[in-house]
């Protein structure tokens, strides 16, 4: 069955650094899981396959990951080389995760934005607030190896998506009868 988002969730940040700098960090294995804070353990379970394919330069590449015990599945697409990619994920957690990545050169760096629509199988407004959380975290942690405007670090807006909400192409999931 086809489910509708629930949640979007927006966190962007603007970094000191042009978009190949972001990007080269935002898509290496090692960055991304540094990213994650301590109390959210994401491990990408074959880091040389994922880095050895991006490098490739493949469009499309799965990776198995972990989210603690819970088997974390990962179809990256990439939209526009260099400047954005979506991760889909399979997981216990979720009925829907799309993430899209969107890197913007802007006069003085990149603005970097995770866009992210999302259905939680369970207690969905407590794990709103934890992936909100997370997401937060994870680009502060950032911040912390990327150069970056210190007032716009993990800008966040979490929000219901409305029921006649029209939904990105990409997403192709129509409303739940």
């Amino acid at each position: 069955m086809d489910v509708r988002p629930t949640f979007r969730l927006r966190v962007s940040t603007r970094y000191r650094e042009t978009p190949e700098v972001v990007w080269a960090q935002k898509t290496d294995p090692e960055a991304i899981m540094a990213e994650f804070p301590p109390w959210v353990p994401f491990r990408v379970t074959r880091p040389a396959d994922l880095r050895a394919a991006l490098a490739d330069g493949a469009e499309r590449v799965r990776s198995p990951a972990r989210l603690g015990l819970l088997p974390w599945e990962v179809q990256l697409t990439m939209l526009e080389p260099g400047r954005a990619f979506e991760d889909r994920a399979t997981t216990a957690l979720f009925d829907l995760y799309v993430h899209t990545h969107r890197l913007q050169p802007v006069d003085d760096g990149t603005h970097y934005l995770d866009d992210l629509w999302f259905a939680p199988r369970v207690a969905p407004e407590l794990v709103a607030r934890i992936l909100r959380r997370t997401f937060v975290a994870r680009h502060r942690r950032a911040a912390r190896s990327l150069a970056a405007d210190p007032l716009t670090v993990g800008h966040a807006v979490l929000r219901h998506v409305l029921e006649d909400e029209r939904l990105p192409e990409s997403l192709s999931v129509p409303s739940q009868a």
